[in-house]
């Protein structure tokens, strides 16, 4: 999780000891703690409603990036086996390009700027 969420979506690493990470995320801290009993959910996505897609009815999130980080988030995440929803980011009124995280979780890297090239 902390590979992934540090060196793929960028995020500033701001909490780090044996049991817990954390990053901040503007105004937000996204934190995640190491529980041993933890049950991984199956590798489908979770269905959000902006991009019609995913079949599981659990939690996804999304972050929103400006054209620069999101090329970024994006290259990092084609150069990697991270699984997708797509095989390359697609627009939906807005660009949207669906991941999983190590855990399962979908979290949905989208960018509002038409021109992303």
């Amino acid at each position: 999780m902390k590979w992934f969420y540090s060196d793929i979506l960028q995020l500033n690493l701001i909490w780090d000891d044996k049991g817990s990470i954390a990053f901040k995320i503007g105004a937000h801290q996204l934190s995640i703690e190491y529980n041993a009993e933890y049950n991984q959910p199956s590798n489908k996505f979770s269905i959000q409603p902006g991009w019609k897609g995913g079949t599981e009815p659990r939690i996804g999130w999304s972050l929103e990036c400006d054209r620069e980080d999101f090329n970024d988030i994006v290259h990092s995440i084609l150069s990697n086996q991270i699984p997708k929803y797509y095989f390359e980011p697609k627009w939906k009124g807005y660009w949207s390009f669906p991941v999983l995280d190590p855990m399962n979780n979908t979290i949905e890297i989208t960018c509002t700027e038409k021109n992303i090239h």
